[in-house]
């Protein structure tokens, strides 16, 4: 490794004039960082660098990007510009409902997909989407009110580029990559200027030259570094109610691990220190009885009907994660879709119950997949065929007394009510738990 011959040193002072190396990187920004040649002699009969030398010089480039990456941020207006509109985009999408949609392909791949757990445990929500799955079918997961942030160190993905065209016009798009300005980042250039963001995260110097491999190690650190401050900078902008701030917020959804057992003041949204009769509030919406049809249809001198007080089979969301469906992958489906009264799809033929939902959630394992739960025998999705269909004409009483007559002739208690429509018994109209019919009505 004889090519490094600069001398390594971190600047005192953004002022100091460097060398350019990256003609996309103006050049006050440019840093002389490369490490030296590892002082340490080479072990006797080989020709490799001794281990913990070639470890140093890599800590060391990874180090002096970052000092790097500071120094643009420090000193760039136009960098902290952007930055600043990234924070105001993603918590704009939040409160109107939508998420953060990380993106990446290979090693920047896997720093989405940090970044959105980051985002995640800090009560930002997120989702990863491979462009590749994107594709093929996992678009659906983009809606109107998302962001997406994309992380390419080259700006020019061709899986990327290949889904940029198909992404709705009104999703704003937050790239970080190793360019400057927008106008050279070809994964800006599918949108107009106010619907681009650029977060620019560039090396001091190509990773070949710092340590004489040309693999993801500088890039990826500033990218996460980078992802990081975005994260916590958003958290800080959006969670700013006395006692609800980002601290708080990340050790809510922390019950478990270290980070549970060094928090030892309960917080609102514990899921530890739920009762089995209430949800969490920021979680779960709370069980409700507002009904979805109207009641137009029921006469004063008659008994309520059942179908005033279902839930809407259309508003139900289904699920979407990556992979296996954790826990948390249901929680925050169920955050983000009030209207469904924390009714959510695992699959078009298997529903969770609102109680069902909010018994899990006290466990301590929100990372823990849908198939342990089911595989531990704890309640949690209903198969529709295990629903109990009943006219959308009946009255509550009617309703009561087939749950009642069903449980009685079966080993299995009835869940989930369907209510169909009265003239089309293949039709669902919408559900109910079946312990509804007894707790949220009077005679």
């Amino acid at each position: 490794m004889g090519h490094l011959k600069q001398p390594f040193a971190i600047p005192l002072s953004p002022a100091m004039p460097l060398p350019e190396t990256n003609p996309s990187i103006p050049h006050d920004f440019l840093l002389p960082m490369t490490p030296p040649d590892p002082t340490d002699a080479p072990l006797p009969g080989t020709k490799e660098t001794p281990p913990v030398a070639t470890a140093l010089q890599v800590i060391s480039a990874e180090r002096a990007a970052l000092a790097h990456l500071e120094h643009i941020y420090q000193t760039d207006p136009l960098a902290q510009d952007y930055l600043a509109r990234a924070v105001t985009q993603i918590v704009r999408s939040i409160k109107h409902g939508g998420k953060l949609v990380c993106c990446g392909v290979g090693k920047s791949g896997k720093i989405a997909q940090k970044l959105e757990a980051t985002m995640n445990s800090l009560g930002i929500y997120s989702a990863f989407l491979h462009p590749t799955e994107a594709l093929h079918g996992d678009l659906g997961m983009i809606r109107p009110h998302d962001t997406l942030l994309l992380i390419s160190f080259s700006g020019r993905t061709p899986e990327l580029l290949l889904m940029l065209p198909h992404i709705p016009s009104t999703v704003p798009v937050i790239a970080i990559t190793s360019h400057m300005r927008p106008s050279t980042c070809p994964l800006l250039s599918f949108h107009p200027s106010h619907m681009g963001i650029l977060l620019p995260a560039p090396i001091h110097e190509d990773e070949e030259s710092s340590i004489g491999v040309c693999a993801p190690t500088s890039s990826t650190t500033v990218a996460l570094s980078l992802g990081d401050a975005l994260a916590i900078a958003t958290a800080r902008r959006l969670h700013t109610s006395p006692g609800r701030g980002p601290a708080e917020i990340f050790k809510s959804f922390h019950p478990g691990g270290a980070i549970g057992a060094a928090s030892m003041a309960l917080t609102p949204m514990s899921m530890s220190s739920a009762s089995s009769s209430s949800a969490p509030s920021d979680y779960i919406p709370a069980q409700q009885t507002t009904t979805s049809f109207p009641q137009s249809d029921s006469k004063p001198d008659q008994r309520p009907l059942v179908r005033d007080m279902l839930v809407s089979l259309d508003q139900i969301p289904k699920v979407s994660a990556p992979g296996k469906v954790r826990l948390l992958d249901i929680l925050l489906t169920a955050i983000q879709h009030p209207n469904a009264k924390s009714w959510v799809h695992l699959s078009p033929s298997e529903i969770v119950p609102p109680r069902h939902l909010r018994f899990v959630s006290q466990s301590n394992y929100v990372d823990m997949h849908v198939s342990a739960f089911v595989e531990l025998g704890l309640p949690f999705g209903v198969s529709r065929k295990d629903w109990l269909r009943i006219p959308g004409s009946s009255t509550i009483d009617d309703a009561r007394r087939l749950v009642s007559d069903a449980n009685a002739s079966s080993e299995t208690s009835v869940t989930v009510v369907a209510v169909m429509h009265d003239t089309n018994s293949d039709e669902c109209l919408g559900v109910i738990e079946a312990e509804d019919l007894w707790n949220d009505c009077d005679d």
